[in-house]
């Protein structure tokens, strides 16, 4: 899968104050679920934040709409693999890759709309660190953390297999690895779905296959640190 360098590559965001912070698993355009999920919660669009791991687009009935939700100040995404088929689709493999995999809705839209798209997409960060007052970070990108230490992720953004991994891998699942970031209190992924949202060691995965049918995972943040470790149970994917 080709990857050249994205322009964006690493957002740190401050502490949250004021509000409450969510992390969102993989919506692909299923912008009705997330309209629900905030109901539930309370969601106060003026203190609390979003923050998605990727896979906005694609899939779903609000791909467009979903996209645009970054504009919003409450709203922060990672680049996930969807979103850069969308960045590669000049190369005609990877168009007809993305188009297989949901991207026919992009075509439908009018010229000065596509590139609005493409402008919001190529903003997204690969990797976002959350900063909180407690100490410990949260670091996010959209399939998995490949690295040994998130406080690395800077420098670790240059290699381009770290890269890759970060928007295609699924080594940490499938290999079922539990290892522990001295760098980060937790790392927070989607891409891959799965039945419910799962911890492995410092890693939590979830993408719970909502446009497949599954839930949305929307989870505050102080709740994702307390998610339970998977422990002896297998990986069970969507």
């Amino acid at each position: 899968m080709p990857d050249k360098p994205h322009k964006a590559r690493h957002l740190v965001l401050p502490p949250n104050t004021g509000g409450r912070d969510f992390l969102l698993g993989d919506l692909h355009g299923c912008v009705g679920a997330l309209e629900d999920a905030m109901i539930r919660v309370g969601f106060d669009h003026h203190r609390d934040r979003v923050i998605a791991v990727g896979d906005l687009i694609d899939r779903g009935p609000r791909s467009h709409d979903a996209l645009k939700l970054v504009r919003e100040p409450w709203f922060f995404s990672t680049l996930g693999n969807h979103e850069i088929m969308m960045l590669e689709a000049g190369d005609r493999r990877t168009r007809m890759m993305w188009q297989q995999n949901g991207g026919e809705w992009f075509y439908t839209l009018p010229h000065a709309e596509q590139a609005v798209c493409i402008a919001i997409a190529e903003a997204l960060p690969y990797a976002i660190t959350l900063e909180r007052e407690e100490g410990g970070s949260v670091g996010i990108c959209h399939a998995e953390w490949p690295g040994d230490n998130w406080d690395e992720v800077e420098d670790m953004l240059e290699v381009p297999w770290i890269r890759h991994q970060m928007l295609w891998g699924r080594t940490v699942l499938l290999k079922h690895k539990t290892t522990e970031d001295p760098g980060a209190a937790l790392t927070v992924h989607g891409h891959t779905p799965l039945k419910a949202a799962t911890r492995l060691g410092s890693a939590l995965f979830i993408d719970t296959g909502c446009v497949h049918g599954g839930q949305l995972t929307f989870i505050e943040v102080s709740a994702a640190l307390r998610h339970p470790q998977l422990g002896r149970n297998i990986v069970q994917l969507y």
